[in-house]
């Protein structure tokens, strides 16, 4: 400013403006006492000369004012008057001035000047035009009505910005505020401001803070608070009561403190109310209990500390847009989405997360087809918080890392027949809980997904009838997997799962999957293997125990080629109503297979070439008119109360074909109990059915085997045969035969010179034992009856000796 050494005003001033003359030299404030411009009538008429004050006079004093007195700061204070003309003192350097409760006629022009300090309170203006304006203070346009735009672009303040309660008002397509690339080495505060149009603020840079708290910004259908690029050393806080007509974008944005626009409205229908993409806030994001009538866009934000959005409402979604789209978010802390009501998706695809991820209480809904909730390939550094959550469609966190646990107790998804929560080749280092009143309709997903404490299932729903409930083959779990009293329609598919723990369906209700039920799509299963199930666990390894007590199945259980390391308890269980198989578990290995059903099974059971050390079962345990396949089945013990007799009629119902291998294994097992009776008893039938199975020929020797020595299991039999014949027949032919008339006893020599002494004992003993020759056969000549009995004698010792030395050969066989 350069200061004049006139030492009284111009004559053709008027009073007022002479006035304002003396109040500039003195640093004074000069009071017109105009009528307040925000209450009362601004035209012209109610402002006289003694209030009215020429531009060019205000321009005069600003850059050529007089000399101040002594003592006295540069400053011109003008209080209710009016401004007549244009104020135009661009490009100059000005004294500080503060218009208190002004009117001016047309937008000051202030574009490339340099002032120490420039205020506009109370004021009604129409417009400024301040475009590359240098202020070594602050600049103040408080509690003003300003009816035209604000133009500071490239402004330099090196104080604060105020705005505060002011009313800047143009056409609603235009922009208002105009601060573009401007710097600002205090506060930019816009609290309770009221803004009609557009407020633009890209590559600004603000030192201080960003207080909007109670502004409104009104720009329907189109951007209201344009600020890209926008660097603020500070923090936003906009606390209470903000709202937005229009949009606010912050993309690429960074700021240094944090962000709070906890209650803030902001309505943009089917578009982005909210871009904040690619913005980095070191302090974190804070958008709790808002409104937001449009998208919010978090995509690539780099926050500290956390960012939350609790109980946020967020609707009127363009159908292809996300309620919140957040992929790539970073947050050095906690993300908060708790009670969140979000009318479309929630998407977290491949954000980082240090500590929590909560959605708890969160209502999420699905767009089409698209996934209401999604989060694959997320990293979460602690828990992942999802308890009471509704999601009506899918959850989709397939590859998530989870370093916490993952806990979805009381939450409910809803995705029809398809999908509902997908944690396919997740990683989840705590537990993943699903307890509670947790369901679900459609297909929970753990394929190929590793848990690293327990996979807690406790009393969940799982609804999917038209397909798989429970997708989990291929788990790897390192505790346990325990779904006790769950509910599960459709099938349990746990086909090479690895548990180092226990699996655990006690009390459960598992419906499985209709066998007649057609594929839909990607569900297509060519062999139809899982089809006609309730649960699967083909190939399964699980180092503890599989526990189904009081477990209540529709459909088949299927243990083929599982790998227990401890036991297999069945006891109380419901198998199968449904389906030609209760149980298949061909190939299973397991210390302890307990069979005792609830019930009499009805359908086929199947341990065809499995493995156990013990089995316990009852006479219950096994169906009456159903298949049972235990051909191969390898036990050690048995544990049971069931009879020798009602085993043998076990072991006939499992082989309608016979099969030796079921036989000499029940005998071995018993032998080893110290059981040898039941054990002979086992082999005697099984030799009893090989040659039952056989033609008619080896059918009929069979039985006489069987009548003669008991296939070498009755030995007592042939001695007690052979005495009474021997007996028989050395009473017949010492008493029944009529004696030798050339002898006078017993048979009649063959050779007259040439016989042994007549011995009725003797004789019949040589005729029973055919293969040694003790003399007497062939030295006697037996007639009539007598001949019959020698032949009878004959016949049954060699009968007697072969099937002695069939039994012998069978017995060292055996051995």
């Amino acid at each position: 400013m350069a200061e004049t050494q006139e030492l009284s005003p111009p004559d053709d001033w008027s009073l007022a403006e002479q006035r304002l003359w003396t109040a500039f030299r003195q640093g004074a404030m000069l009071d017109l006492e105009g009528p307040n411009p925000l209450t009362s009538p601004s035209g012209s008429e109610y402002w006289g000369p003694e209030r009215t004050v020429r531009a060019d006079v205000v321009s005069h004093l600003l850059v050529h004012g007089p000399v101040q007195f002594p003592g006295k700061p540069a400053r011109l204070r003008l209080k209710g008057a009016r401004i007549s003309g244009l104020l135009d003192v661009g490009c100059a350097e000005l004294a500080a001035f503060h218009f208190d409760e002004c009117v001016f006629d047309q937008r000051p022009f202030l574009n490339d000047a340099e002032a120490k300090f420039v205020g506009f309170t109370d004021c009604t203006l129409q417009g400024l035009d301040a475009q590359r304006l240098r202020c070594t203070g602050p600049v103040w346009m408080v509690g003003s009505r300003i009816l035209g735009p604000v133009r500071m672009q490239d402004s330099n303040i090196s104080g604060d910005l105020l705005l505060t309660a002011s009313k800047i008002e143009v056409a609603q397509a235009e922009v208002a505020i105009e601060i573009q690339g401007a710097h600002i080495a205090n506060d930019l505060d816009i609290r309770d401001v009221h803004i009609t149009g557009g407020l633009s603020m890209s590559t600004a840079q603000i030192d201080g803070n960003f207080l909007l708290n109670d502004a409104r910004l009104v720009r329907p259908d189109s951007i209201a608070l344009y600020a890209p690029d926008l660097v603020i050393g500070g923090s936003i806080f906009g606390r209470s009561g903000v709202q937005v007509s229009g949009s606010v974008l912050l993309e690429n944005s960074t700021v240094g403190g944090t962000v709070e626009l906890n209650r803030i409205e902001i309505s943009r229908p089917l578009q982005i109310a909210l871009d904040l993409d690619h913005c980095r806030f070191s302090m974190g994001f804070r958008c709790e209990d808002a409104r937001i009538r449009g998208t919010i866009r978090l995509h690539h934000m780099v926050a500290g500390c956390q960012v939350t959005l609790a109980r946020t409402k967020v609707d009127e979604i363009e159908k292809d847009m996300d309620a919140v789209h957040a992929n790539h978010l970073e947050v050095d802390g906690a993300a908060h989405f708790s009670d969140v009501h979000l009318a479309g998706p929630l998407t977290l695809h491949g954000a980082k997360i240090t500590c929590d991820l909560h959605i708890s209480g969160a209502k999420v809904s699905s767009v089409k087809t698209a996934p209401a909730f999604q989060a694959n390939g997320a990293q979460i550094g602690n828990d992942l918080l999802a308890r009471n959550c509704i999601i009506d469609g899918e959850a989709f966190m397939s590859a998530i890392q989870i370093d916490g646990n993952a806990i979805f107790a009381g939450a409910s998804i809803t995705n029809g027949s398809a999908d509902a929560l997908d944690l396919s080749r997740a990683i989840v280092k705590g537990s993943l809980i699903a307890t509670g009143s947790f369901s679900a309709i459609g297909s929970v997903k753990l394929t190929n997904a590793f848990v690293g404490v327990n996979l807690m299932l406790t009393e969940a729903a799982l609804k999917n009838p038209r397909g798989i409930a429970l997708a989990a083959s291929g788990v790897r779990v390192t505790g346990d997997m325990i779904a006790d009293r769950c509910t599960m329609d459709g099938l349990v598919d746990l086909a090479s799962s690895l548990l180092d723990g226990d699996l655990r369906f006690v009390d459960a209700t598992l419906l499985g999957l209709s066998a007649d039920e057609s594929s839909l799509g990607a569900a297509v299963d060519a062999k139809g293997e899982w089809r006609g199930l309730a649960m699967r666990c083909t190939g399964a390894r699980i180092a503890g125990n599989v526990d189904l007590r009081g477990a209540k199945l529709k459909r088949e259980l299927m243990l083929n080629s599982a790998t227990i390391g401890r036991s297999v308890h069945l006891a109380s269980i419901h198998l199968a109503t449904e389906g030609p198989y209760a149980l298949r578990a061909d190939g299973l290995t397991a210390d302890t297979l307990v069979l005792k059903p609830a019930s009499q099974p009805i359908h086929a059971i199947s341990l065809a070439s499995a493995n156990i050390q013990e089995l316990v079962d009852d006479v219950t345990s096994w169906p009456q008119k159903a298949h049972i396949n235990i051909s191969g089945l390898q036990y050690s013990r048995l544990d049971s109360d069931v009879s020798i007799s009602e085993r043998l009629a076990w072991l006939k119902r499992a082989t309608p074909t016979y099969a030796a291998q079921p036989y000499e294994k029940l005998a071995a097992c018993l032998d080893l109990a110290g059981q040898q009776g039941d054990a002979r008893a086992v082999r005697l039938a099984s030799v009893r059915r090989a040659h039952r199975s056989k033609n008619l020929m080896i059918h009929m020797w069979g039985n006489l085997q069987d009548a003669v020595i008991g296939y070498g299991y009755a030995p007592i039999r042939a001695l007690v045969i052979f005495a009474v014949l021997l007996v028989g027949a050395g009473l017949w032919f010492s008493l029944g035969v009529t004696p030798c008339p050339s002898t006078g006893w017993g048979l009649c020599p063959v050779k007259a010179d040439e016989h042994p002494t007549w011995d009725p004992w003797l004789y019949a003993l040589d005729l029973l034992i055919p293969l040694v020759d003790l003399g007497h056969e062939k030295s006697w000549d037996p007639l009539g009856l007598s001949k019959l009995v020698a032949m009878i004698l004959i016949m049954s010792g060699w009968v007697l000796t072969t099937t002695v030395i069939a039994a012998a050969s069978r017995t060292l066989r055996r051995t």
